[in-house]
């Protein structure tokens, strides 16, 4: 054996040997130990994956086919998404207990629309915002929102008008939202906000910036809607509020042949004036600081304003006058025994549209060490009636400026009087009810004009049904078209 060649004194015992001649090649093995790495978590895994055919749909709420949004740029609606969007109510096989809301895309851009409804919702962490329950990403994705969601616009035309001052008010004011993306979650009783729903003319008025709760009961509840704001705190511009809630909601308005210079109340079917109102002036120019005085007249403080004109005017404020009437209307009634079951939408509300307009011939003459004051008297509501006013040093206006020195320092003893329209109106009976029951609520007598004295509102004169033929003479009068007619500083006129 070549292995022992040469070798000497070699005792081998009864082990074995192999033995390998000739070139050797050793291969060195490494072994590694490969853990499996999971894979990486996204926003899509924190929702179960809902195959399509588990969703059993019971009921489509609202279908697009396409979806809008608003251009801010370019101030104009435009298409964002082509995609037909479904939102159904749902069962999910394996949970018959529970209802669902199914939000299905399909069409040219329903991935995008899905994906970008989904980053609205996967990180909801509120009560009063949809809240997304699991997800299908498939061609046709889906999303799926715990409970049966309804439209509040499937129950507008079923609110009162408070219910849906409360529920526009909660949309805009809480939320920032559209009405139209407010829900019903019909198992736990409270409003929702999320997807754009149908477009069902959700307009309505402010009432309140109180906190409000999303409750469907206040919703849907008239009563118990008029009952919660009923009880808060007494505060004029929440009154204010409520009775222009009342009177928007449900004004009608019409054409008319009367044309009067102050506001009045006229029953249609007798062609009686029941209420005279007071005029409640919009001043521009060199006037300023309107005052009502007990006797009715209109004060205001000749200043000069940023731009030093000389002229001053007056505008009828036609728009205050409807609240004004609508807060006394129900001791209007009372006082003339007119009942409130009756069918109060014959009395016509007239508010007339006339513009007075003057120019001092010295500003700055009058300007001096003594304020001036500018006395306006209540207008006639016939249409022959002329405005008289005074000037005067006395804030009282007791003593007016003579003639002779109001033409020495550029007052103008006479003005211009543009009679423009007239608007005429009227409520339905349950629109005066409503506010008659609202006094109530709110510790006032309807009977009286307390309520309009606390809103510190102009009240309107009662006239009696006896002075019938006179009324009529005057409105005889206010049928001819009126001719502009210039103004005597002679109170005797009024």
């Amino acid at each position: 054996m070549s292995f022992f060649r040469e070798a000497r004194g070699v005792s081998i015992g009864q082990g074995t040997f192999n033995v390998v001649t000739g070139n050797q090649t050793i291969n060195t093995y490494k072994h590694y130990i490969v853990e499996r790495q999971d894979k990486k978590r996204t926003i899509y895994d924190e929702f179960p994956d809902i195959q399509r055919g588990l969703v059993r749909r019971l009921k489509d709420v609202d279908r697009k086919d396409l979806l809008l949004r608003w251009n801010k740029r370019l101030k104009r609606i435009e298409v964002e998404f082509m995609v037909e969007r479904t939102i159904s109510t749902a069962k999910i096989n394996g949970d018959t207990s529970s209802s669902f809301t199914v939000v299905s895309y399909k069409g040219q851009d329903a991935q995008k629309a899905w994906k970008k409804d989904f980053l609205r919702f996967f990180e909801t962490i509120c009560t009063t915002k949809m809240q997304l329950f699991g997800i299908n990403r498939s061609s046709v994705p889906l999303l799926i929102f715990y409970g049966e969601l309804v439209p509040l616009a499937h129950f507008w035309d079923r609110l009162g008008e408070l219910g849906q001052s409360y529920a526009y008010t909660l949309a805009w004011d809480k939320w920032e939202c559209s009405p139209s993306r407010v829900w019903i979650d019909t198992e736990q009783g409270i409003l929702v906000h999320g997807l754009e729903g149908p477009d069902h003319n959700l307009f309505h008025f402010f009432i309140t910036v109180e906190p409000l709760p999303s409750s469907v009961e206040l919703l849907l509840e008239e009563d118990v809607c008029f009952r919660y704001f009923s009880r808060f705190p007494l505060v004029k511009k929440f009154d204010m509020r409520v009775i222009e809630v009342f009177h928007c909601a449900s004004e009608i308005e019409e054409g008319g042949p009367w044309i009067v210079k102050r506001p009045c109340v006229v029953s249609s079917r007798t062609i009686f004036v029941i209420a005279v109102g007071r005029e409640v002036w919009t001043v521009y120019g060199c006037l300023d600081n309107q005052v009502l005085m007990p006797d009715g007249r209109a004060r205001f403080t000749l200043t000069s304003d940023e731009d030093s004109t000389s002229t001053f005017g007056f505008y009828s404020s036609k728009y205050r006058d409807e609240t004004h009437w609508l807060s006394q209307a129900p001791s209007v009634f009372h006082r003339l025994g007119i009942s409130l079951n009756k069918d109060l939408s014959s009395y016509k509300l007239i508010l007339p549209d006339i513009c007075l307009t003057g120019s001092i011939g010295n500003l700055q003459r009058c300007l001096g060490d003594l304020p001036i004051y500018f006395f306006l008297y209540p207008l006639k509501y016939g249409s022959a009636a002329i405005a008289s006013h005074t000037w005067s040093y006395d804030e009282n206006g007791k003593t007016s400026i003579p003639y002779h020195h109001c033409e020495y320092l550029g007052l103008p003893t006479k003005l211009s009087m543009k009679h423009v329209a007239n608007k005429t109106i009227h409520w339905p009976s349950k629109t005066y009810k409503s506010i008659h029951k609202w006094q109530v609520a709110r510790g006032f007598d309807p009977t009286t004009t307390e309520f309009a004295r606390y809103l510190e509102y102009s009240l309107f004169e009662v006239q009696p049904l006896e002075s019938v033929s006179s009324q009529i003479e005057e409105l005889d009068m206010a049928l001819l078209d009126p001719s502009e007619a210039p103004t005597s500083t002679n109170p005797e006129n009024v």
